[in-house]
């Protein structure tokens, strides 16, 4: 019975993973230090026991059955730690292999593939025995682990030293000072996953956090490989087959200098690795408006207009190109002119210029915020999509003549119009998660709500080593109101924009400091930019805890303009809608950049629609991680209006590898 302590104490230790909530990676490697050292703690009590207390006969069921339990035992915390990786592990291998498919890594992968296989083949067998216990041959039993123990080129010892040179490309132990991670499989499949966005939002992480995967995939099936020999050597003991001293201590010193280096190539590549995640746009049809994304609406609109009703005077006397900034002065003639036929601009006017003298034009359809579908000019030029044709009755607008000499021509201006069917609102309260019960930001999305748009966050509750708590996973209420309501102040609680304050500064707020987390955002207004802020709340790594997050919270942001020369202007021109565009998005904009909104283009869309939409997905990485930062970036592709989205820098897990854990 003291045999059956001695398995107890090994693997009895072996720390409980909490349902699914701790971070994988930090989980396989405590599991595998924890069972390491209890393993090396018992090197002394299985060499004090004599090999002659170790009978057979009749007694041989009765031990193998005791093994078995605790096999079973064992076996069912890797289980439960590899059901942790299924959700984000499944498409891992398979997803490189389809999109490198005929490239040089693809015979690596298929190598790595079969050796993993092989050892799950493998453990699934060593549980089929325990399943089948009570008919099981005790010498099955035997032949099994003198399989998986025998030095052969088909032991399991030497599919785990290909396991691990596999992914890691060399000997672990070879003598080398450092070990060159720029060559190892593991970090070339973390390259291509982070030049690859398709990959990442596949995936729905970032690069450091892909990294991890691929280490814990295979330390799981590592982990799997080195229970069985454990387990197979002590069969044999039991068995009365030899002591096995020194095989035990032989394999167990070769199972620690491999995960030594694993765990040093792994912290070089996560060090070199991106921890930037955003989201990348639906297949190819299914952006849907409310759903992934959304508009401002009515902000420097296409809109026609008589050069008579631009001027105060009502004079045709100037060019349409002389009105860069004016009113509409009413409609001279309503029963005659086209500014009778249409709703009127109740705002200011920009930009005008001519045409053509003579058009025809399609009215948008009522209870939409356009105002045309297309305009067709008498000299064969069409602004929009007359190819579907009109679904209004047409109207003709055509320049006339005032006086014999005064000629009085249709302009096509710019109309900036608050009012009801604008939508030009940007929240600038502050969102914070409920840093008092522990939680941080662990996600961010745009959401409109009641005309202004609100970067909504994601909260969890932040545990020991950097895990969340899935199951406390929400998200925040907005801090909803309407900008009509009386004690709600403009450039207080929201802003508008317009023509002269129309800028979002295109930043990746993130914290140098090792020790702090996102646990709020904001927008201000900043030289009249809207620009963002973060902020941040310093935690202890070990416990989890934040550490007096109502003093030592601050908010952090950029405040670098385009006035000093530090901010950089990104510049849409004569550009299509964002959904129009064949090719999927991507980003588009660097930290220290800024871009206005503005119009479609005039071509192809009459200056209808306000540029960038807005990406309303939600930004959220799987599994859910700490975040040391946020962003607004802008994405699209040449000719296209594009996108402004929010980012998530993932929190940096690297420096805490080779920590000493309890």
């Amino acid at each position: 019975m003291r045999f059956i302590f001695l398995i107890y104490l090994i693997f009895g230790l072996t720390p409980h993973i909490h349902g699914g909530v701790i971070q994988e990676t930090l989980d396989i490697l405590q599991t595998i230090n924890h069972v390491t050292k209890a393993i090396l703690k018992a090197v002394n009590t299985i060499e004090s026991i004599p090999v002659a207390e170790i009978t057979a006969g009749s007694l041989i069921y009765s031990r193998q059955n005791q093994l078995l339990d605790k096999m079973a035992e064992v076996s069912a915390r890797i289980v439960e730690l590899e059901k942790q990786q299924e959700r984000n592990t499944d498409l891992t291998i398979q997803m490189l292999r389809n999109m490198w498919d005929k490239t040089e890594l693809l015979l690596q992968i298929d190598r790595l593939n079969v050796v993993t296989t092989l050892i799950n083949l493998r453990y699934n067998q060593l549980g089929d025995y325990e399943r089948h216990r009570d008919a099981l041959e005790p010498i099955t039993l035997l032949k099994f682990t003198q399989w998986n123990v025998d030095p052969s080129p088909n032991s399991l010892l030497t599919q785990v030293e290909q396991l691990h040179g596999s992914l890691y490309g060399c000997e672990p132990y070879a003598g080398a000072d450092k070990l060159d991670y720029s060559q190892t499989l593991i970090w070339r499949l973390t390259q291509r996953f982070q030049d690859s966005p398709e990959q990442m939002c596949l995936a729905k992480q970032s690069a450091q956090q892909f990294a991890y995967k691929l280490f814990s995939k295979a330390a799981v099936t590592e982990l799997k490989a080195y229970f069985m020999m454990e387990f197979s050597w002590m069969v044999q003991r039991k068995m009365g087959r030899g002591n096995f001293t020194q095989e035990l201590l032989l394999m167990r010193t070769n199972h620690q200098k491999r995960l030594d280096a694993a765990v040093e190539i792994l912290q070089d590549v996560m060090n070199k690795s991106d921890r930037i995640y955003w989201r990348c746009d639906p297949e190819k049809n299914k952006h849907v408006e409310g759903e992934t994304y959304d508009r401002v609406t009515r902000l420097l609109q296409g809109f026609v207009e008589n050069e008579i009703n631009l001027h105060s005077d009502q004079s045709c006397w100037n060019t349409c190109d002389d009105y860069h900034d004016t009113r509409s002065n009413g409609c001279y003639q309503p029963e005659q002119e086209l500014c009778g036929q249409q709703p009127s601009c109740n705002g200011r006017l920009y930009n005008c210029g001519l045409i053509d003298s003579d058009m025809t034009i399609c009215p948008a359809q009522e209870n939409g915020t356009r105002r045309y579908e297309y305009i067709h000019y008498d000299d064969g030029t069409t602004l929009g999509g007359k190819s579907a044709g009109c679904k209004s009755k047409e109207k003709k607008a055509d320049s006339w003549t005032r006086w014999l000499v005064m000629r009085c021509h249709y302009c096509f201006c710019l109309c900036d119009e608050p009012g009801p069917l604008s939508d030009r609102y940007f929240n600038l309260r502050a969102s914070m998660s409920d840093f008092m019960r522990n939680r941080i930001v662990t996600g961010v999305r745009f959401v409109k709500s009641q005309r202004v748009f609100h970067l909504q966050l994601q909260q969890g509750q932040l545990l020991s080593y950097g895990a969340i708590n899935s199951s406390t996973l929400e998200w925040l209420p907005l801090d909803d109101y309407n900008v009509s309501d009386a004690d709600i102040r403009n450039d207080y609680d929201y802003h508008t924009l317009s023509a002269d304050s129309r800028s979002l500064d295109l930043d990746e707020i993130v914290s140098n400091a090792t020790d702090q987390v996102v646990t709020g955002v904001r927008f201000r207004i900043f030289k009249k930019h809207l620009n963002l802020e973060v902020r941040f709340t310093p935690f202890n790594f070990s416990t989890g805890l934040l550490v007096e997050p109502q003093t030592k919270s601050f908010w952090l942001g950029n405040h670098n303009t385009d006035l000093d020369g530090a901010r950089q202007k990104l510049i849409l021109k004569e550009s299509d809608l964002p959904t129009a565009s064949e090719m999927p998005s991507l980003p588009l904009s660097q930290t220290n950049q800024y871009m206005e909104f503005v119009s479609s283009s005039r071509e192809k869309d009459v200056a209808q629609n306000t540029l960038p939409f807005i990406d309303i997905q939600e930004v959220v990485p799987h599994p859910a991680v700490p975040l040391s930062g946020l962003g607004i970036y802008h994405k699209g592709r040449s000719g296209y209006g594009g996108f402004f989205a929010p980012k998530v820098v993932t929190y940096d897990f690297a420096k805490h590898l080779t920590e000493p854990r309890k």
